[in-house]
Protein backbone atom coordinates (compact mmCIF):
# COMPACT_ATOMS: atom_id res chain seq x y z
CA UNK A 1 0.00 0.00 0.00
CA UNK A 2 1.55 3.39 -0.43
CA UNK A 3 2.48 5.67 2.08
CA UNK A 4 -0.06 8.05 2.97
CA UNK A 5 1.46 11.61 2.06
CA UNK A 6 2.71 13.58 4.89
CA UNK A 7 1.41 17.37 5.30
CA UNK A 8 2.60 19.55 7.89
CA UNK A 9 0.01 19.88 10.14
CA UNK A 10 -0.15 15.87 10.28
CA UNK A 11 4.03 15.93 11.02
CA UNK A 12 3.58 18.35 13.57
CA UNK A 13 0.75 16.76 15.10
CA UNK A 14 2.50 13.38 15.12
CA UNK A 15 5.44 14.58 16.59
CA UNK A 16 4.19 16.34 19.86
CA UNK A 17 3.06 13.23 20.54
CA UNK A 18 6.40 12.37 20.92
CA UNK A 19 7.23 15.24 23.31
CA UNK A 20 6.30 16.10 26.49
CA UNK A 21 5.05 19.43 25.68
CA UNK A 22 1.80 18.69 23.63
CA UNK A 23 1.57 22.48 22.41
CA UNK A 24 4.85 22.50 21.17
CA UNK A 25 5.70 24.93 18.31
CA UNK A 26 8.32 25.25 15.45
CA UNK A 27 9.66 28.65 16.34
CA UNK A 28 10.75 27.08 19.95
CA UNK A 29 12.04 24.42 18.21
CA UNK A 30 14.16 26.33 15.95
CA UNK A 31 15.53 28.72 18.84
CA UNK A 32 17.88 24.98 19.86
CA UNK A 33 18.48 24.60 16.86
CA UNK A 34 20.37 27.72 16.27
CA UNK A 35 22.49 26.99 19.46
CA UNK A 36 23.34 23.48 18.27
CA UNK A 37 21.36 21.50 21.05
CA UNK A 38 20.16 18.38 20.89
CA UNK A 39 16.95 17.61 18.60
CA UNK A 40 14.92 14.18 18.26
CA UNK A 41 14.72 12.37 15.41
CA UNK A 42 11.35 11.93 14.33
CA UNK A 43 9.66 8.97 15.07
CA UNK A 44 12.82 7.94 17.16
CA UNK A 45 13.61 8.08 20.70
CA UNK A 46 17.35 8.75 19.64
CA UNK A 47 18.61 12.06 19.61
CA UNK A 48 21.03 14.35 16.98
CA UNK A 49 23.99 16.63 18.38
CA UNK A 50 23.42 18.46 14.91
CA UNK A 51 27.24 19.88 14.38
CA UNK A 52 27.37 23.30 12.87
CA UNK A 53 30.57 24.88 10.67
CA UNK A 54 31.45 28.15 9.61
CA UNK A 55 31.08 28.47 6.04
CA UNK A 56 33.82 29.67 5.24
CA UNK A 57 34.62 33.35 4.73
CA UNK A 58 30.79 33.92 4.95
CA UNK A 59 30.38 33.33 8.54
CA UNK A 60 27.29 31.56 7.76
CA UNK A 61 27.10 28.53 10.67
CA UNK A 62 25.37 25.70 8.82
CA UNK A 63 24.76 21.93 9.65
CA UNK A 64 27.54 19.79 8.75
CA UNK A 65 24.48 17.51 7.28
CA UNK A 66 23.26 19.85 4.98
CA UNK A 67 20.33 18.92 2.53
CA UNK A 68 20.71 18.82 -1.51
CA UNK A 69 16.94 18.74 -2.23
CA UNK A 70 17.60 18.25 -5.73
CA UNK A 71 15.75 15.06 -6.40
CA UNK A 72 12.73 15.28 -3.47
CA UNK A 73 9.15 15.45 -3.84
CA UNK A 74 7.70 14.63 -0.38
CA UNK A 75 7.94 18.10 1.30
CA UNK A 76 7.64 16.23 4.81
CA UNK A 77 10.71 15.45 4.30
CA UNK A 78 11.83 18.57 4.23
CA UNK A 79 9.80 19.13 7.79
CA UNK A 80 11.38 16.82 8.81
CA UNK A 81 14.67 17.82 8.41
CA UNK A 82 14.57 21.15 9.77
CA UNK A 83 13.42 19.52 13.09
CA UNK A 84 16.40 17.49 13.30
CA UNK A 85 18.26 20.98 12.84
CA UNK A 86 19.46 21.25 9.16
CA UNK A 87 19.64 24.86 8.01
CA UNK A 88 21.14 24.68 4.82
CA UNK A 89 19.37 23.90 1.90
CA UNK A 90 20.71 23.11 -1.87
CA UNK A 91 18.75 23.50 -4.84
CA UNK A 92 18.75 25.13 -8.33
CA UNK A 93 16.90 26.96 -11.04
CA UNK A 94 16.49 24.27 -13.48
CA UNK A 95 15.53 21.10 -11.08
CA UNK A 96 12.54 19.82 -12.14
CA UNK A 97 11.70 22.27 -14.28
CA UNK A 98 11.65 24.84 -11.06
CA UNK A 99 9.03 22.58 -9.18
CA UNK A 100 12.21 22.10 -6.67
CA UNK A 101 12.31 25.40 -6.19
CA UNK A 102 8.55 26.16 -5.58
CA UNK A 103 8.31 23.03 -3.26
CA UNK A 104 11.15 24.82 -0.76
CA UNK A 105 9.92 28.05 -0.82
CA UNK A 106 6.40 26.63 0.30
CA UNK A 107 7.55 24.85 3.02
CA UNK A 108 10.35 27.85 4.54
CA UNK A 109 7.26 30.00 3.83
CA UNK A 110 5.45 28.08 6.82
CA UNK A 111 8.40 27.43 9.03
CA UNK A 112 10.24 30.93 8.70
CA UNK A 113 12.93 31.72 6.16
CA UNK A 114 14.76 33.67 8.20
CA UNK A 115 15.98 30.64 10.00
CA UNK A 116 17.27 28.76 6.97
CA UNK A 117 19.86 29.61 4.59
CA UNK A 118 19.10 28.91 0.78
CA UNK A 119 21.01 27.86 -1.85
CA UNK A 120 20.29 28.03 -5.21
CA UNK A 121 21.77 27.60 -8.73
CA UNK A 122 21.65 29.90 -11.75
CA UNK A 123 23.19 28.13 -15.24
CA UNK A 124 25.62 30.06 -17.13
CA UNK A 125 24.47 28.14 -20.14
CA UNK A 126 21.46 28.37 -21.90
CA UNK A 127 20.79 24.20 -23.13
CA UNK A 128 18.46 23.43 -25.44
CA UNK A 129 19.14 20.61 -28.20
CA UNK A 130 22.51 19.91 -26.90
CA UNK A 131 23.29 23.51 -28.58
CA UNK A 132 25.22 25.49 -25.62
CA UNK A 133 25.03 28.95 -25.55
CA UNK A 134 26.26 31.54 -23.02
CA UNK A 135 24.05 33.49 -21.18
CA UNK A 136 23.69 37.14 -21.06
CA UNK A 137 23.83 39.45 -18.16
CA UNK A 138 20.04 40.27 -18.81
CA UNK A 139 18.84 36.69 -19.19
CA UNK A 140 21.04 35.58 -15.87
CA UNK A 141 19.27 38.29 -14.12
CA UNK A 142 16.06 37.40 -15.33
CA UNK A 143 16.43 33.25 -14.01
CA UNK A 144 17.36 35.07 -11.06
CA UNK A 145 13.97 36.70 -10.48
CA UNK A 146 12.24 33.50 -11.19
CA UNK A 147 14.31 31.60 -8.92
CA UNK A 148 13.45 34.35 -6.25
CA UNK A 149 9.60 34.09 -6.94
CA UNK A 150 9.70 30.92 -6.61
CA UNK A 151 11.16 30.60 -3.41
CA UNK A 152 8.87 33.26 -2.60
CA UNK A 153 11.92 35.37 -0.89
CA UNK A 154 13.96 38.42 -1.76
CA UNK A 155 17.71 36.93 -1.15
CA UNK A 156 19.20 33.77 -1.48
CA UNK A 157 22.28 33.06 0.99
CA UNK A 158 24.07 31.85 -1.69
CA UNK A 159 24.19 31.77 -5.27
CA UNK A 160 25.71 29.37 -7.37
CA UNK A 161 26.70 29.60 -11.09
CA UNK A 162 25.91 26.12 -11.95
CA UNK A 163 27.87 23.49 -13.33
CA UNK A 164 30.60 25.25 -14.65
CA UNK A 165 32.38 22.99 -17.07
CA UNK A 166 34.92 25.66 -18.59
CA UNK A 167 37.72 27.20 -16.22
CA UNK A 168 37.51 30.62 -18.00
CA UNK A 169 33.67 31.38 -16.74
CA UNK A 170 34.95 32.21 -12.99
CA UNK A 171 36.71 35.07 -14.52
CA UNK A 172 34.38 35.81 -17.38
CA UNK A 173 33.51 39.60 -17.24
CA UNK A 174 29.74 38.87 -17.67
CA UNK A 175 29.55 35.92 -15.21
CA UNK A 176 31.43 38.82 -12.58
CA UNK A 177 29.07 41.26 -13.31
CA UNK A 178 25.89 39.34 -12.90
CA UNK A 179 27.05 38.10 -9.32
CA UNK A 180 28.39 41.62 -8.53
CA UNK A 181 25.18 42.79 -9.01
CA UNK A 182 23.19 40.11 -7.45
CA UNK A 183 25.59 41.09 -3.96
CA UNK A 184 25.23 45.02 -4.46
CA UNK A 185 21.53 44.67 -4.57
CA UNK A 186 21.07 42.52 -1.76
CA UNK A 187 19.43 39.52 -3.80
CA UNK A 188 22.29 37.46 -3.14
CA UNK A 189 24.06 37.70 0.50
CA UNK A 190 27.58 35.36 -0.70
CA UNK A 191 28.21 33.84 -4.34
CA UNK A 192 30.47 30.46 -5.33
CA UNK A 193 30.90 28.37 -8.41
CA UNK A 194 29.56 24.63 -8.55
CA UNK A 195 31.78 21.83 -10.70
CA UNK A 196 31.93 18.29 -11.05
CA UNK A 197 34.23 18.56 -13.61
CA UNK A 198 36.88 15.91 -14.14
CA UNK A 199 40.80 15.54 -14.15
CA UNK A 200 42.59 18.64 -14.89
CA UNK A 201 39.34 20.71 -15.43
CA UNK A 202 38.77 20.44 -11.85
CA UNK A 203 41.98 21.51 -10.52
CA UNK A 204 41.88 24.54 -13.21
CA UNK A 205 38.23 25.63 -12.33
CA UNK A 206 39.39 25.90 -9.06
CA UNK A 207 42.63 27.70 -9.14
CA UNK A 208 40.77 30.42 -11.99
CA UNK A 209 38.19 31.25 -9.24
CA UNK A 210 40.66 31.52 -6.87
CA UNK A 211 42.13 33.93 -9.01
CA UNK A 212 39.72 36.07 -8.79
CA UNK A 213 39.41 36.44 -5.51
CA UNK A 214 36.02 36.89 -5.69
CA UNK A 215 33.54 33.72 -4.88
CA UNK A 216 32.91 33.13 -1.65
CA UNK A 217 32.06 29.23 -1.67
CA UNK A 218 32.87 26.40 -4.02
CA UNK A 219 30.17 23.31 -4.43
CA UNK A 220 31.95 20.34 -5.54
CA UNK A 221 32.04 16.55 -6.25
CA UNK A 222 34.02 15.36 -3.50
CA UNK A 223 33.72 11.56 -2.06
CA UNK A 224 35.93 8.97 -0.66
CA UNK A 225 37.37 8.14 -4.47
CA UNK A 226 38.10 11.91 -5.27
CA UNK A 227 41.24 12.02 -7.03
CA UNK A 228 44.33 13.23 -4.71
CA UNK A 229 44.59 16.11 -7.18
CA UNK A 230 40.90 17.31 -6.43
CA UNK A 231 41.45 17.37 -2.70
CA UNK A 232 44.54 19.12 -2.70
CA UNK A 233 43.19 21.70 -4.86
CA UNK A 234 39.89 22.29 -2.58
CA UNK A 235 42.28 22.63 0.31
CA UNK A 236 43.96 25.62 -1.52
CA UNK A 237 40.30 27.10 -1.74
CA UNK A 238 40.12 26.67 2.19
CA UNK A 239 42.99 27.98 2.89
CA UNK A 240 41.75 31.13 1.00
CA UNK A 241 38.85 31.45 3.40
CA UNK A 242 36.52 30.01 0.58
CA UNK A 243 33.30 27.63 2.34
CA UNK A 244 33.86 24.12 0.89
CA UNK A 245 30.34 22.49 0.14
CA UNK A 246 30.84 18.61 -0.94
CA UNK A 247 28.16 17.13 -3.15
CA UNK A 248 27.96 13.56 -4.33
CA UNK A 249 28.95 12.55 -1.51
CA UNK A 250 27.76 8.93 -1.69
CA UNK A 251 29.65 8.13 -4.94
CA UNK A 252 26.47 6.78 -7.29
CA UNK A 253 24.30 6.14 -4.35
CA UNK A 254 23.97 2.61 -6.36
CA UNK A 255 21.84 -0.04 -4.08
CA UNK A 256 24.38 -3.18 -5.11
CA UNK A 257 27.06 -3.07 -2.81
CA UNK A 258 29.23 -4.61 0.40
CA UNK A 259 27.16 -7.14 2.74
CA UNK A 260 28.68 -5.72 5.64
CA UNK A 261 25.93 -4.86 8.32
CA UNK A 262 27.33 -1.05 7.80
CA UNK A 263 25.57 0.69 5.37
CA UNK A 264 28.10 2.16 2.78
CA UNK A 265 26.63 5.23 2.13
CA UNK A 266 26.56 6.10 5.78
CA UNK A 267 30.50 5.20 5.90
CA UNK A 268 31.28 7.76 2.02
CA UNK A 269 29.10 10.22 4.02
CA UNK A 270 30.91 10.42 7.19
CA UNK A 271 34.47 9.95 5.31
CA UNK A 272 33.92 13.28 3.28
CA UNK A 273 32.49 14.67 7.28
CA UNK A 274 35.54 13.43 8.71
CA UNK A 275 38.04 16.29 6.34
CA UNK A 276 38.62 19.12 8.13
CA UNK A 277 38.34 21.29 4.98
CA UNK A 278 34.74 20.42 4.22
CA UNK A 279 32.42 23.07 5.86
CA UNK A 280 29.02 20.72 5.05
CA UNK A 281 27.63 17.87 2.85
CA UNK A 282 24.69 17.92 0.78
CA UNK A 283 23.44 14.56 0.03
CA UNK A 284 20.69 14.48 -2.11
CA UNK A 285 17.62 12.32 -0.10
CA UNK A 286 14.49 11.42 -1.29
CA UNK A 287 12.18 10.24 1.40
CA UNK A 288 12.52 9.96 5.58
CA UNK A 289 14.65 6.97 5.03
CA UNK A 290 17.40 8.12 4.32
CA UNK A 291 17.57 11.40 6.18
CA UNK A 292 17.55 9.04 9.04
CA UNK A 293 20.10 7.29 7.76
CA UNK A 294 22.60 9.94 6.78
CA UNK A 295 21.89 11.81 10.51
CA UNK A 296 22.74 8.70 12.30
CA UNK A 297 26.30 9.66 11.77
CA UNK A 298 26.95 12.96 12.88
CA UNK A 299 29.70 13.43 14.88
CA UNK A 300 31.31 9.98 14.21
CA UNK A 301 34.64 9.69 13.37
CA UNK A 302 36.00 7.21 10.28
CA UNK A 303 36.42 4.13 11.86
CA UNK A 304 38.71 0.54 10.42
CA UNK A 305 34.68 -0.91 9.77
CA UNK A 306 34.04 1.93 7.96
CA UNK A 307 37.45 1.59 5.27
CA UNK A 308 36.50 -1.88 5.17
CA UNK A 309 33.01 -1.38 4.13
CA UNK A 310 33.86 1.17 1.43
CA UNK A 311 36.42 -0.41 0.04
CA UNK A 312 33.88 -3.75 -0.63
CA UNK A 313 31.36 -1.61 -1.82
CA UNK A 314 33.71 -0.11 -4.40
CA UNK A 315 34.92 -3.44 -5.26
CA UNK A 316 30.67 -4.01 -6.56
CA UNK A 317 30.59 -1.04 -8.54
CA UNK A 318 34.06 -0.41 -9.72
CA UNK A 319 32.94 -1.80 -13.51
CA UNK A 320 30.49 1.00 -14.09
CA UNK A 321 31.35 4.01 -11.48
CA UNK A 322 33.60 6.69 -12.73
CA UNK A 323 36.24 8.03 -10.71
CA UNK A 324 36.24 11.26 -12.80
CA UNK A 325 40.11 10.98 -12.94
CA UNK A 326 39.79 12.78 -16.43
CA UNK A 327 42.55 10.32 -17.70
CA UNK A 328 39.87 8.61 -20.29
CA UNK A 329 39.37 11.85 -22.30
CA UNK A 330 42.98 12.29 -23.94
CA UNK A 331 42.60 8.97 -25.40
CA UNK A 332 38.94 9.49 -27.28
CA UNK A 333 40.13 10.59 -30.62
CA UNK A 334 36.15 11.50 -30.75
CA UNK A 335 36.28 14.07 -28.04
CA UNK A 336 33.31 12.63 -26.45
CA UNK A 337 32.84 13.77 -23.38
CA UNK A 338 33.14 10.47 -21.44
CA UNK A 339 32.69 11.65 -17.63
CA UNK A 340 29.70 13.70 -18.51
CA UNK A 341 28.23 10.48 -20.07
CA UNK A 342 28.93 8.47 -17.21
CA UNK A 343 27.01 10.48 -14.94
CA UNK A 344 24.43 10.35 -16.62
CA UNK A 345 24.16 6.80 -17.06
CA UNK A 346 24.61 7.18 -12.89
CA UNK A 347 21.63 9.08 -12.15
CA UNK A 348 19.83 6.24 -14.14
CA UNK A 349 21.47 3.36 -12.60
CA UNK A 350 22.34 4.84 -9.09
CA UNK A 351 20.21 7.61 -7.93
CA UNK A 352 17.18 5.45 -10.38
CA UNK A 353 15.89 8.34 -11.73
CA UNK A 354 16.12 7.91 -15.91
CA UNK A 355 14.99 11.24 -16.04
CA UNK A 356 17.52 13.18 -14.72
CA UNK A 357 19.74 10.64 -16.54
CA UNK A 358 18.38 11.79 -19.67
CA UNK A 359 18.14 15.14 -19.33
CA UNK A 360 22.18 15.15 -18.56
CA UNK A 361 23.01 13.23 -21.60
CA UNK A 362 20.76 15.29 -23.76
CA UNK A 363 22.19 18.46 -22.79
CA UNK A 364 25.41 17.33 -24.59
CA UNK A 365 25.86 18.41 -28.15
CA UNK A 366 26.52 15.53 -30.78
CA UNK A 367 29.90 16.85 -30.81
CA UNK A 368 30.14 15.79 -27.20
CA UNK A 369 27.86 12.71 -26.74
CA UNK A 370 28.01 9.26 -27.93
CA UNK A 371 27.02 8.83 -30.98
CA UNK A 372 30.26 9.10 -32.20
CA UNK A 373 31.08 6.04 -30.14
CA UNK A 374 28.53 3.70 -32.01
CA UNK A 375 30.23 3.67 -35.42
CA UNK A 376 33.66 3.37 -33.94
CA UNK A 377 35.28 -0.06 -34.86
CA UNK A 378 37.98 0.55 -33.36
CA UNK A 379 38.23 2.43 -29.58
CA UNK A 380 40.88 4.27 -28.33
CA UNK A 381 39.58 5.48 -25.06
CA UNK A 382 40.93 3.70 -22.02
CA UNK A 383 39.76 3.63 -18.61
CA UNK A 384 42.85 2.55 -15.83
CA UNK A 385 40.26 1.78 -13.86
CA UNK A 386 38.85 -1.12 -15.81
CA UNK A 387 35.66 0.03 -16.89
CA UNK A 388 34.56 -0.93 -20.44
CA UNK A 389 34.48 2.48 -21.96
CA UNK A 390 32.93 2.21 -25.65
CA UNK A 391 30.65 -0.35 -24.19
CA UNK A 392 29.36 2.13 -21.69
CA UNK A 393 29.11 4.94 -24.06
CA UNK A 394 27.06 3.33 -26.35
CA UNK A 395 24.93 1.92 -23.91
CA UNK A 396 24.46 5.54 -22.88
CA UNK A 397 23.23 6.22 -26.11
CA UNK A 398 20.95 3.74 -26.90
CA UNK A 399 19.41 3.97 -23.83
CA UNK A 400 18.80 8.09 -23.51
CA UNK A 401 18.40 8.54 -27.52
Amino acid sequence: MAEKKLTRRRFLRDLTVTCTCSNLCVNSLTARHALGKTHKKYGSKDTINMEYRTLGRTGLKVSALSFGVMRLTEPAVLFEALEMGINYFDTAHSYQRGNNEKMLGNVLKQYGREKVFIATKIPPYNKRLGVKLLNDQKSLEAKMEESLKRLQTDYVDVLFLHSIKDPALPVHDEMLSFCQKMKKTGKARFVGISFHSAGKTYVDTVDQALKADFYDVFLATLNYKSPPEHIEALKRAQNKNVGIVAMKTQAGGYQQGTRESLNPHQAALKWVLDLKFVDCAIPGMVNRQQLTENSRIIGMKMGWSDRKTLAVYYDTVKDRYCLRCGNCTSSCKKAVDIPTIHRSLMYWEGYEDFEMGQTTYRELSTAENALACMSCSAPTCKCINGIKISERMRYAHTTFI
